[in-house]
């Protein structure tokens, strides 16, 4: 399958891509996101601690968006990736509500 990805070519704004490059791309882009991510919750977490109020919705918003990664996994990929997300969602939910009981 990697090889007949390599082998479609399309020009987009004078360049040839492959759909192999989107993917590897994509991929890149997403793992940046989530080590961006990862490192935010640990901020957030060491913020909150210190000063509670500081984080208002912004810890609600981290959570929103993890729920939406678990839809996501669940739709896109398998079972290992959304038990993650889902745990994921779960710490960053609690960690919501106890910033919010620290205020």
């Amino acid at each position: 399958m990697w090889a007949v990805m390599n082998t479609v070519h399309f020009p987009l704004q004078g360049h040839s891509y492959t759909y192999a490059g989107f993917y590897v791309g994509f991929g890149l882009f997403v793992t940046a996101y989530l080590l961006f991510s990862a490192y935010l919750a640990w901020h957030l977490g060491g913020l909150a601690r210190k000063n509670p109020q500081a984080i208002g919705a912004l810890g609600w918003m981290f959570f929103a968006l993890q729920a939406v990664s678990v839809v996501l996994s669940v739709q896109y990929f398998f079972l290992q990736p959304a038990v993650l997300s889902g745990l994921v969602a779960v710490c960053v939910g609690l960690a919501a509500v106890l910033a919010k009981q620290q205020r």
